[in-house]
């Protein structure tokens, strides 16, 4: 469960934060990691739930790691608007306008 390792550092927390939150062992945390062993589905849930993406994203069905609070988002109507234009955008185009997004973001929050 390679994608345990990303999301949990991504989400800025250490293995431990994570095995307390969800109930298991450290080490536990360790060997899922590592693919030495895997979560039971009542732990596997507890930790999409834990790191805000989907049992897919942890199992390696998906690269979508998408916070599960924003999945079933309804979007008004220049959110869908914004999204439609993206999608059809070039990928150096998409990464562009994500560097412009984050720049704004940041005049914001400053």
């Amino acid at each position: 469960m390679e994608n345990l390792r990303i999301i949990r550092e991504k989400r800025h927390k250490s293995q431990l934060n994570v095995a307390m939150s969800v109930g298991v062992k450290q080490e536990s945390i360790s060997m899922y990691e590592s693919g030495v062993s895997y979560p039971s589905a009542k732990v596997l849930i507890a930790l999409a739930r834990y790191l805000e993406t989907s049992t897919d994203y942890l199992l390696g069905l998906t690269d979508d790691d998408t916070p599960i609070k924003y999945m079933n988002k309804i979007l008004n109507k220049k959110e869908k608007e914004l999204m439609e234009k993206f999608i059809y955008l070039k990928t150096e185009d998409q990464l562009k306008l994500i560097g412009y997004a984050d720049s704004l973001t940041n005049k914001v929050t400053q």
